[in-house]
């Protein structure tokens, strides 16, 4: 009984090696098996990651290449940015002189322009002061040339009045003087009241003289410096005739202001006996009333 307890022990034993056996041969075979598997996959992942290693580096190649290029272009473009820069300082400080002289030369524009308007204000009234005393000066040369032709015409006349007194001073008394055709004139060489001066003239066969025309009377004014002649308002004061008894009537030649019959100044007296003034007054304005009491050179007019 105990051997075959002792076989069937022995029996149970060595089946027992044989299926641990069996066992380790199966795992054994998994484990070839596996590890083929593992091998092929081995060799087969080790291809593509060569292939791969392979693209990344020549990827890897490239992008450095890549990065060397585009850190020579930031290299450059930071040395033309430093450029730029250098470039936009230096404009910038010119940009500010540029200011600085922009606004000195508004502000001289400003100054030139004032004293523009000022000086054009200035030759604007220069230009009227100008015009006026152009006015002026042709306004006083029309006076001049009328006045001219005045004072020829004058001596002309004159001189044609010598010329026949000259050719007829002869025929006539002494003392007589012939103005046109119709009338004789006697300059006094004496000064008398005028009564009295025409007292002489009607002795003579003549009157105080009687002022007719223009002609007549710078005629008179160039025959003495100071003489009577016929026109007085001894009768009614203001109202002034001629000796033959008209009103003066034809145009007359007072001075500036008169007659004033002495300013009404008692001292004067009454002034109602016209003298003709020639020292410094012209013909056109050369009586003045005068006393009658006064001495004065006279004239006589004989008409013929």
């Amino acid at each position: 009984m105990r051997s075959v307890k002792t076989e069937t022990h022995l029996s149970d034993g060595r089946l027992r090696l044989y299926r641990m056996a069996a066992v380790c041969l199966g795992v054994l075979c998994v484990l070839q098996v596996t590890l083929n598997i593992s091998l092929r996959l081995a060799f087969y992942n080790r291809g593509n990651v060569t292939a791969e290693n392979d693209q990344l580096q020549t990827s890897y190649n490239t992008l450095t290449e890549e990065r060397d290029q585009l850190q020579t272009s930031y290299n450059t473009l930071t040395e033309k940015r430093d450029q730029l820069q250098t470039s936009y300082n230096i404009l910038t400080k010119k940009g500010d002189q540029l200011q600085t002289s922009y606004n000195t030369l508004t502000k001289e524009r400003g100054q030139l322009q004032t004293s523009y308007n000022t000086l054009t204000k200035e030759r604007d009234k220069l230009q009227t002061s100008y015009n006026a005393l152009t006015k002026a000066r042709d306004q006083l040369q029309t006076s001049y040339n009328t006045l001219t032709k005045e004072r020829d015409k004058q001596k002309r006349e004159n001189n044609d009045l010598m010329a026949k007194f000259s050719n007829l001073k002869q025929t006539y008394p002494e003392g007589w003087q012939i103005k046109l055709e119709s009338s004789w004139y006697f300059l006094s060489t004496v000064k008398k009241p005028w009564r009295e001066s025409r007292q002489d003239c009607l002795q003579r066969g003549a009157d105080l003289v009687i002022v007719n025309s223009d002609k007549e009377q710078e005629f008179l004014f160039g025959l003495t410096k100071g003489a009577w002649i016929g026109l007085t308002d001894s009768v009614t004061e203001g109202t002034w005739k001629w000796v033959d008894g008209t009103p003066l009537t034809t145009p007359s030649y007072w001075y500036t202001q008169q007659p004033d019959n002495g300013g009404d100044n008692p001292a004067n007296g009454e002034e109602d006996c016209v003298e003709l003034n020639t020292e410094t007054w012209r013909p056109a304005k050369a009586w003045n009333d005068q006393s009658c009491l006064h001495n004065r050179y006279w004239i006589c007019e004989k008409v013929v």
